[in-house]
C-alpha cells in the first residue's frame, strides 16, 4: 500500500542527558487537564524516543439561544495528537505532523528541561537536499521543478514550474539557479527500496511517497544524512 507523508526535523542543542532519564522526563509530563498540554505515549525503540504529545486548543463557535433569540459565543475545545520522535545520535526531533503543531510539540520540549534547550533548521533545502541524495548508493532522477527567478530572455524574470523527461536538464537549472529552487521532487531506485518520491519545498522539511513499509527506513536512512 501506498502512503505520502511529510516529515518535519529540527536540530534540537542543549541536552545533556542520557536517553533513559529524557524518556523518565517526558513520561513525567503526561497530559493533563489543567495544562492542556502533555505526553500520551513514551517508548524507547531503536535508540529513538517515540512520543504522542496530545495538545487542548479552545475554539470559538457561535451557538444561537432560541431562547433570549441571541447569538453566543460558546467554547469548544479541539484536541490534537502529535508523533513527535528524539534522536540523540543525531541531535534531531522530528514529527508527521504540520509545521505548526511540531511547533507546539516544541514548546512542551522547552518546558521539560531546566538547561536551555534551543531548537535550530536543518538545511532542507532543495538543492542540498538533492547533493546528500547524490551521495548515497541511490539512483535519483529531476522529475519536476520550480524557480523562483527564471530568466526567460533579458526583461522576463518569473516563476516557472516544469515537469522534466530528462534528470540531466534539471542538474543543469539546480546549478544554474541554485538558491532559487522552490520546489523538487525526485524518483529514487535503491537496491532497498522500491521507487519512491522525495519532493524538497521549505526549508525543515520534505515529502515522501512511497510503499508503507518503506517510509520509516527511507526517513532513517535520510535522517543519518543531513
Amino acid at each position: 500500500m501506498e502512503t505520502k507523508k511529510t516529515i518535519v526535523f529540527n536540530r534540537i542543542i542543549g541536552l545533556d542527558s542520557d536517553i533513559e532519564s529524557i524518556a523518565h522526563v517526558f513520561e513525567s509530563k503526561k497530559y493533563t487537564e489543567n495544562a492542556g498540554i502533555g505526553f500520551t505515549y513514551v517508548h524507547i525503540e531503536d535508540d529513538v524516543i517515540v512520543t504522542k504529545v496530545l495538545v487542548r486548543t479552545p475554539s470559538y463557535v457561535q451557538n444561537y439561544n432560541s431562547q433570549e433569540n441571541v447569538i453566543e459565543k460558546k467554547v469548544v475545545n479541539v484536541y490534537e495528537e502529535i508523533e513527535l520522535l528524539m534522536d540523540l545520535r543525531y541531535g534531531l526531533i522530528y514529527s508527521t505532523s504540520s509545521s505548526i503543531k511540531f511547533s507546539k510539540a516544541r514548546s512542551l520540549l522547552r518546558n521539560c528541561f531546566k538547561s536551555k534547550v534551543v531548537f535550530k533548521n536543518v538545511d532542507c533545502s532543495p538543492e542540498k537536499v538533492f547533493e546528500r541524495i547524490q551521495l548515497l548508493d541511490w539512483k535519483a532522477f529531476i522529475t519536476d521543478l520550480s524557480i523562483k527567478k527564471f530568466v526567460y530572455k533579458e526583461g522576463a524574470i518569473g516563476r516557472l514550474s516544469i515537469h522534466l523527461e530528462d534528470s540531466q536538464v534539471g542538474k543543469e537549472l539546480i546549478e544554474r539557479y541554485s538558491g532559487s529552487i522552490s520546489r523538487l521532487t525526485v524518483s529514487i531506485e535503491s537496491k532497498a527500496f522500491s521507487e519512491f518520491f522525495l519532493s524538497v519545498t521549505s526549508q525543515n522539511s520534505f515529502a515522501i511517497r512511497c510503499q508503507e513499509t518503506n517510509f520509516w527506513p527511507i526517513v532513517n536512512t535520510i535522517k543519518e544524512n543531513l
